[in-house]
């Protein structure tokens, strides 16, 4: 049995009596039997998520998401388990988190990671190695033909797909794809000179 501190038990009240008198102006005959079921069995929920992903205030995050998504947007056909379906769709919410904050712990790693290396292995030889290089691609980029050029920082630096180039400027997307090669050619030859 798990015991609760008068204070928790207090704020765990409110959040349930909120809960229930949103879901009760929310409701609707399609999430009506899901809300109603999520909050009455909302401790074995939250414990059975608990229970596969071991943090309370995690387990208690993604219920909160299932319950509002359910109100929200409740799901198309009729649940004829609502507590199964309900202990299914939060496990399987539950791993996406936990996918989604695995996948930012790493990148926040690798970014901390590579801003260590970063800062270690750069010089002044190393910052001016990498301005002369940018200053050699500017420069080949200004002596494209205009047409190629445009094409080119439009769909490199702006991220403008070939179609949307295309009807911005009143060509065809074939005439896109050329302009585009050409320009990457250029480069790519003016670049392996330059080295």
């Amino acid at each position: 049995m798990i015991f609760i501190c008068e204070k928790n038990q207090s704020q765990l009240r409110y959040w349930i009596s909120r809960i229930y008198s949103l879901a009760t102006v929310l409701l609707t005959p399609e999430n009506s039997s899901l809300v109603v079921t999520l909050v009455y069995h909302y401790d074995h929920l939250v414990n059975y998520v608990r229970h596969h992903f071991g943090d309370r205030h995690f387990a208690q995050d993604v219920v909160h998401d299932v319950c509002i998504e359910l109100i929200e947007r409740p799901p198309q056909q009729v649940v004829h388990t609502p507590l199964a379906f309900l202990q299914h769709l939060l496990k399987h919410r539950a791993i996406d988190k936990c996918r989604s904050q695995q996948v930012q712990q790493r990148h926040i790693a690798d970014m901390q990671a590579t801003a260590i290396t970063s800062s270690s292995t750069h010089d002044g030889e190393h910052v001016l190695h990498f301005k002369q290089r940018l200053a050699a691609l500017i420069t080949m980029i200004e002596q494209l033909p205009a047409r190629q050029r445009q094409v080119f920082l439009l769909h490199r630096l702006h991220q403008m797909p070939q179609q949307e180039i295309a009807d911005e400027l009143g060509i065809s997307r074939n005439m896109v794809t050329q302009h585009f090669g050409k320009a990457m050619a250029a480069i790519q030859r003016a670049w392996e000179v330059s080295l």
